[in-house]
């Protein structure tokens, strides 16, 4: 659907939510091979609940094919945070309540990452959550949470020592 917008966001689901501008199918995004450090992702972890979600957050399961691109990244940016939300509840780093669930967000950092980071990326992740959750909130199109999302992905491309497109 979009580009490293969506494989991002997918990746730092938990952490991993890299949602930025490209654009790219669904589908083609789950072949990606993304690293960290030059190590493997195990992305399988991080689609749990995507598809669901997306029928959630945009009624559909698929993009209508009358919509331009530009209304289709416009209409999911307007709705990537709780796009994201959804998704993390799913993947149980959100509780059902939309805090923040720090056994479960482990569990996923272990099953996606390889060691040698884990424990870097599980801190980070875990300070993110922090200092934002405060501003925890569905209000709004759920932009309580996009500091936090924003903070996970400049950790996941600091720590990972990659660069998402913009």
């Amino acid at each position: 659907m979009y580009k490293l917008a969506f494989a991002s966001s997918l990746v730092l689901v938990v952490l991993v939510s890299v949602t930025s501008a490209g654009k790219m199918e669904v589908g083609k995004v789950k072949n990606m091979n993304l690293t960290c450090k030059g190590k493997a992702i195990n992305m399988k972890p991080l689609f749990v609940g995507e598809k669901e979600c997306y029928q959630e957050t945009f009624g559909t399961s698929t993009p209508n094919p009358t919509t331009t691109e530009e209304e289709k990244l416009k209409n999911f940016k307007e709705h990537q945070s709780c796009l994201k939300v959804c998704i993390w509840k799913k993947q149980k780093m959100l509780n059902d309540d939309g805090t923040y669930n720090v056994a479960e967000t482990e569990k996923l950092v272990k099953a996606v990452f390889d060691t040698e980071v884990q424990p870097t990326l599980k801190k980070a992740f875990d300070e993110c959550a922090s200092a934002n959750s405060k501003s925890f909130s569905l209000d709004n199109k759920c932009a309580g949470y996009k500091a936090f999302l924003d903070c996970k992905i400049k950790k996941f491309e600091e720590i990972c020592e990659v660069k998402m497109e913009q």
